[in-house]
């Protein structure tokens, strides 16, 4: 018999979630920047081994609600809830925040019976007696199944991880093809590949406003993918800064981005990046929607 899972990914912001996801699955899946709040939608990474098929569910991390879009981010994480076989609660060591944990805690339903595991991440930046002391204190927080030691950007701990997801996981068929690996479609990745490019050249110079839209995704004759998307940001000031002295600063995220897709989708890619201002776009709920931010139903 085979085995199926979907796994819930928790954690405040920079928790790690996504560069533990990436590791689990083997693939990018997930954007990964220094930025908070880099993750918007539930991106689904796909891995089937050993009989058994595991679905992570990487999700948004906890943040205060300031705009439109920090509530739709906040409806995606409450949504993941429903319908999983397992979670995994994600705590950055090196920069623990107990009172915000417990309160997200709170929120994932303890009495659902979900087999929930405790991930103290980035054990690599502390010492022994600080894990101890986290692992001590948030054993309060929550009746977790175990508690699992990682560092996910060195691949420390995630054997330890997927096996104790096996173990947990019912028996039952596979929702996804044994090759797949993601659950987005090619324009969604064309879309958060643009814009983890975006945020990791100008982490510094623009906040986190940056949205991506295809516009055109279609096969040439020359075997060529074309691919036109337009970059969304809130001022004039943010467009200047990624355009760039005369176009450069587009022209190389549009190179990086053209040659990670094409790693991405095993295909040749031309990508066309126009860039437009709409101010204030995260306040506009329809803008927010336009963007590809709609509500779960």
């Amino acid at each position: 018999m085979t085995k199926f899972g979907a796994v819930g990914v928790f954690g405040r912001a920079n928790a790690g979630k996504s560069t533990l996801v990436n590791a689990l699955v083997g693939e990018r899946v997930s954007i990964v920047s220094k930025r908070p709040q880099t993750t918007r939608k539930r991106i689904l990474g796909i891995l089937t081994v050993d009989e058994c098929q595991l679905v992570f569910c990487d999700t948004p991390g906890l943040h205060a609600i300031k705009n439109k879009l920090d509530a739709y981010m906040h409806d995606e994480i409450l949504s993941t809830v429903k319908g999983l076989q397992a979670g995994l609660y994600l705590v950055d060591l090196s920069e623990p925040k107990p009172e915000e944990d417990q309160s997200y805690l709170a929120q994932l339903n303890p009495e659902s019976g979900m087999p929930l595991f405790l991930v103290l991440n980035k054990s690599d930046l502390v010492d022994v007696v600080t894990i101890a002391k986290i692992r001590d204190q948030y054993a309060g927080f929550y009746k977790f199944e175990q508690v699992i030691v990682t560092a996910a950007a060195r691949d420390k701990g995630h054997d330890e991880v997927l096996a104790a997801l096996q173990q947990v996981v019912p028996e039952g068929p596979y929702a996804y093809d044994v090759d797949a690996y993601t659950s987005l479609s090619e324009r969604e990745i064309v879309e958060e590949t643009v814009r983890e490019v975006a945020l990791q050249r100008f982490y510094q110079e623009v906040p986190h406003s940056i949205a991506v839209q295809v516009e055109e995704f279609k096969e040439r004759e020359n075997g060529k993918t074309f691919v036109e998307a337009t970059i969304y940001v809130e001022k004039e000031s943010h467009k200047k800064i990624i355009v760039g002295k005369g176009g450069d600063g587009i022209k190389t995220l549009g190179q990086i981005a053209r040659q990670r897709l094409n790693d991405l989708l095993g295909r040749d890619i031309f990508l066309q990046l126009w860039i437009k201002v709409r101010e204030n776009w995260r306040r506009d709920e329809q803008w927010v929607e336009r963007l590809g931010y709609r509500k779960s139903t």
